[in-house]
């Protein structure tokens, strides 16, 4: 009776310790698997973490580069920049002094006779300080030229020997060129676009400098040219040096 109830004991510690070695031994496997997938996680995280780093990195070096690129390329767009301003550097009129002379002392010291600047040599209008009637404009106001009759497309002249300094238009006396000389400046104004001249030129009495057109702040006189000159920046009448040794 006792070694039956014996017998059974040893077999109910043996199946408890089975048991509990089962319950161990799955324990154990969760943990791994556990483990395991927290590993897992980390180096995935440390991957995209590295791959996000990479990708900062790739954008900044292709900024500075674009950067630089930039600034290489824009130099040389200032330097030409800097060249077409000096080359269009306008000329700038004379300042009368600030002790004028007498008419006949001005016409003086031109020293030249100038040659007439159309084949036709007839007057419209002299040269006049005191104002005069202007039927374009309206109004009355000083003539500091001499208008010389012409037709549309006749060849205008230069009066003396020179340098070609400016050609511009000018809202009220047209298409202009000035042509400076040692002791005088000619302004020759009423031009078309047919010029035959250029900025910086060198041209001689009796050249061609273009062709005639109008004036349009004096439209209503009829077709001719404005010929103005200054003498130490101040206006002479024209008609005084041209052909003054006859």
């Amino acid at each position: 009776m006792r070694y039956s109830e014996n017998k059974r004991r040893s077999r109910k510690e043996r199946v408890g310790f089975f048991t509990a070695l089962s319950i161990c031994i799955v324990a154990v496997g969760m943990a791994a698997y556990s483990t395991y997938t927290s590993l897992t996680g980390i180096f995935d995280d440390s991957a995209t973490e590295t791959l996000a780093v990479n990708n900062i990195v790739t954008g900044v070096t292709e900024t500075e580069k674009e950067t630089v690129t930039e600034i290489e390329s824009t130099e040389p767009v200032t330097e030409t920049a800097e060249t077409e301003t000096e080359e269009e550097t306008e000329y700038e009129e004379e300042t009368p002094p600030a002790e004028t002379k007498s008419a006949l002392q001005t016409m003086v010291s031109v020293n030249t006779s100038l040659s007439y600047p159309l084949d036709k040599r007839k007057v419209i209008k002299e040269y006049s300080e005191e104002s005069v009637y202007n039927k374009t404009l309206n109004q009355w106001e000083a003539h500091t030229g001499v208008d010389f009759a012409c037709d549309v497309g006749d060849n205008v002249y230069s009066m003396g020997d020179g340098e070609v300094k400016k050609i511009y238009d000018d809202d009220l006396l047209g298409k202009t060129i000035i042509v400076k000389a040692p002791t005088y400046t000619a302004y020759y104004s009423g031009l078309s676009e047919n010029i035959k001249v250029e900025k910086g030129s060198t041209v001689k009495a009796g050249d061609v400098l273009g062709t005639a057109d109008n004036v349009p702040s004096e439209e209503l006189d009829g077709s001719h040219v404005h010929i103005s000159v200054k003498v130490d920046g101040q206006y002479i009448d024209p008609l005084s040096v041209i052909n003054n040794d006859e």
